[in-house]
């Protein structure tokens, strides 16, 4: 992407006149990275923004074990061409909070802070607006953040009920994720039913029975995916085969960052809800051996 018109295409900057932004675009480096390559690391000094031109940028944490022999990264964000990272180097000379990963080969534009600096100073009246930005970007990916890991905790409390069957604890898990999405959401559940072996069905959200013949059902038969901007489908992989599936449909298409983000999200929630199904299939099946152990010792057959 030439640098001035992904400058254009950011919120940072849809204030600043062309002009404005031919000169800023001038002390942009570009840098390629290969996949998997570690553009900056947790803990290191920052003094950059970046730019996303081409590829993705996987940001990370993380998570040490006790005895630190292995290091575990929790994603928090998978960013997309047109999106941006590293602005706390703007704001503070403070380390690195997180790792910053290309996903397949990756082009960046890097501006140091200096550079920004000279250009502020160069163009004053576009200070104030350009700090007011940045404050808007960072709030709403804090908020994001802070709703997924609200919505995680409550889960993840939920799921230490007792349920007897799929469709129950779809439910009350569908129930309770809906709440956190922004925006015209419906979704659907689907179990697998082994007497049919097919999949149905059990649970509608929002006006998902008005929509759901207009989706390709399913999008993936094995996992999960995009069938367009406003439609995902997340599995509940099983040993044989695959448990279930919810799929999501917005009414309003999803940015290629609210994609990104909605999908960490929900396939984070679909391992918890997977192993929960798994209880319940191992508690059914223990069910129906203590049954027909009894069976046989009553001399039913």
């Amino acid at each position: 992407m030439d640098k001035q018109a992904l400058l254009k295409s950011l919120k940072l900057f849809r204030n600043v006149p062309d002009e404005q932004l031919r000169q800023l675009s001038g002390f942009l480096t570009a840098e390629t990275h290969p996949d998997g390559k570690t553009i900056f690391e947790e803990g290191s000094s920052g003094d950059s923004l970046y730019f996303i031109s081409g590829g993705h940028v996987r940001i990370a944490k993380k998570l040490r074990s006790a005895d630190i022999v292995q290091v575990i990264h929790k994603e928090l964000a998978v960013l997309a061409p047109g999106d941006c990272f590293g602005e706390m180097a703007l704001i503070e000379q403070a380390v690195r909070s997180a790792d910053a990963i290309a996903m397949g080969e990756t082009v960046v534009f890097r501006l140091g802070r200096p550079d920004l600096e000279r250009w502020l100073t160069a163009n004053p009246s576009l200070a104030m607006g350009f700090f007011a930005q940045l404050v808007q970007v960072l709030s709403s990916r804090l908020r994001r953040s802070s709703n997924e890991l609200t919505l995680l905790f409550d889960l993840s409390h939920l799921l230490l009920e007792p349920f007897g069957t799929p469709k129950q604890l779809l439910d009350r898990v569908m129930a309770r994720f809906m709440r956190y999405l922004e925006g015209h959401w419906c979704a659907g559940a689907y179990v697998f039913n082994e007497f049919n072996d097919e999949m149905d069905l059990i649970d509608a959200e929002g006006d998902y029975y008005a929509v759901k013949d207009k989706l390709p059902i399913p999008i993936r038969p094995q996992g999960n995916a995009w069938a367009d901007d406003s439609t995902y489908q997340v599995v509940f992989p099983g040993k044989k085969r695959i448990m279930g599936f919810i799929v999501f449909h917005r009414a309003e298409p999803l940015e290629e960052e609210e994609k990104n983000e909605f999908a960490r999200t929900v396939t984070t929630t679909a391992r918890l809800v997977t192993s929960a199904l798994e209880n319940i299939g191992y508690r059914t099946e223990e069910d129906l051996r203590v049954r027909l152990k009894a069976v046989r010792q009553a001399g039913g057959f």
